[in-house]
Order: structure tokens, then sequence, then C-alpha cells
């Protein structure tokens, strides 16, 4: 089946970021037929009559039987292992939302099992395919790159901070960055129990790289710094784009009538999908990409607990 065909997929949970982020693509995309799958019967007549979409289920094995194409998993995280094991032991291909799993056994035993039966596995890190991101990733010989993401008010957990949340911060700086990755320091700020803030410095090759996140900042915000030889980028909540060079400052917009989901990368991410989809030959450095950067967080975890 090549990219152009006509694929049925389906969409499993029907939760906060399915709404949002995904049904607004794959329910109106010329390629793709959706089928729909949760246990909210009530929620999913809801959204079926929305998108006028006929097929639906509400038990993952009854989806299984039918044998989609593919299926897209936007449950909560402690259940991803599960029904992904399930998914890819039939031999479905998974897209499935980051984190893959909140354990690094998991996310282990899930890759492996994607590359022993050589079904696709597929993390949906969108930052990867922003349009301004694309065009930073052509620019070559960097030798500064920071990434900064903030919230409000927003401690937690420290696994689930930085799996759920800073690993968009760490895939993206591992998507930009070449070579291996050295002399890693951590510095974090904990208070009663809950991680407020972390920063993550390292060098791959003549790069210096650096990650942040703050969550008990005023208010919600990305940044991006991307420095070449005579060149600086500053990139503003995937908004504006200013290019410096020569003291000369070139200021790029995204356009007004731009979707967020496609200046955050949303659109092509699933042009993507479709692609690795269509490929014919397995491709197990996706597999690995997305396991360096779950076992990078595993590390950060555990630089944090240390302290």
């Amino acid at each position: 089946m090549d990219k152009l065909s006509k694929r049925r997929i389906a969409v499993v949970g029907l939760g906060d970021i399915a709404e949002k982020a995904y049904l607004p693509i794959v329910a109106t995309h010329l390629h793709i037929t959706p089928v729909l799958c949760t246990r909210n019967e009530e929620t999913l007549t809801r959204i079926a009559n929305k998108y006028r979409i006929a097929e639906t289920y509400t038990s993952l094995e009854s989806l299984i039987a039918t044998r989609p194409d593919a299926a897209m998993v936007h449950t909560a995280t402690d259940s991803h292992y599960e029904i992904i094991k399930k998914l890819l032991t039939a031999g479905i291909p998974v897209f499935v939302d980051k984190p893959l799993s909140y354990t690094l056994k998991q996310c282990d035993e899930l890759l492996d099992l994607s590359l022993a039966t050589k079904t696709l596995l597929y993390v949906g890190f969108n930052r990867r395919f922003a349009p301004f991101i694309q065009n930073l990733s052509k620019e070559n010989h960097p030798t500064q790159i920071t990434w900064q993401k903030n919230r409000a008010n927003l401690p937690g957990d420290p696994r689930v901070f930085v799996f759920d949340d800073f690993i968009h911060v760490i895939d993206s700086l591992l998507f930009l960055g070449k070579g291996p990755i050295e002399h890693l320091h951590i510095r974090s700020l904990i208070k009663d129990r809950k991680l407020c803030a972390v920063q993550a410095q390292w060098q791959q090759g003549d790069t210096f790289m650096q990650g942040s996140m703050n969550r008990v900042s005023g208010y919600t915000q990305e940044l991006v710094d991307y420095y070449t030889q005579g060149n600086t980028w500053h990139i503003n909540d995937f908004t504006t784009c200013s290019h410096f060079t020569n003291e000369q400052h070139t200021l790029i917009n995204a356009g007004s009538w731009e979707s967020a989901l496609r200046k955050k990368g949303f659109y092509p991410m699933i042009e993507d999908w479709l692609e690795a989809l269509a490929e014919k030959e397995f491709n197990k450095n996706r597999v690995e990409s997305i396991r360096a950067t779950h076992h990078f967080c595993e590390q950060i975890v555990n630089e944090i607990s240390r302290k």
C-alpha cells in the first residue's frame, strides 16, 4: 500500500489530546478512513456524529479483530503499555502520544517488540516537524542550541514532569544535535517533593546544548535559540522567528491564518507517519531514536533523584 492509498486507521482513546490535536486532522484527511475506539459510549457517539464516522468500537479486542491498517493511541500514559503490546503483537502499526511509558523497562519492552515483529512504532514528537524547527535543522554547524519551555504554577512529580513534558525539549534538542552526548550536567529545583524547574546541559560535537523547563513561572512560553557562525535565530512560541546576521534583523511571522496545529508541526507529523507506514523496509533507526530520547529522560530522572 502506497502513501496515497486510503488507510483505515483507528483512533484509540478520545480524550482531550485526541479531540484538540488529532481528530481535526485525521478525520478530514483525504487518505485516511478513521475508525473510533473508546470505552466511553457517550463520547464515542458524540465524536462519531461530529465527524460522521460510521465505524466505532468500545473494546480494543473487537477493534483488533477487524485488522485496521494502523492505530493511533491517545489514552492515558499508564495504559500505553498494555494497549500497544496487544496491537504490536497483532502486527498492527502504532502511533502513540509521548511518552511511550513512564518506566524505561516498559519502553524497552515495547521497542524490542517492535523490532522483533518488524511492526512500526511511532511516537508523536510534533516539535520536530514545526516549520521553523525544520528550517533550523537544515542549518549546518551550530555552535549553540538552547530550548526553553515554561509553564505557570505547575510543579509535579519528577518522573511525570520529565517524561510527560520536558521530554519535548530533550527530543527536540536530540533531533537538532549531531554526534554523541558528552559532559552532561543536570540542575534541578525541588520543593515539597515536587520538581519546579530543571536544566540540562551537554555537548554534541562542537555544539553546546541546553534545555530547561520552569513550571513555576509566570506564564506558558516556549523559546528556541539557534546559533551558527555569524547567525542567530530566535523562535518565540512557534509564531515568530527573528534572524540576526551582521547586526541586521529579519522578522519572520508564521502567518496569522496558520493554525496552531500547523505551527507546532502536527500536520507535517501526520504526513511523516503516513510515509513511515508506506515504507517497504522496516526502519530500525526510528525505533532507536525513540529509545535514545526515553533513555536520556531516564538519566535525567535518576540524576534528580540522587540530589
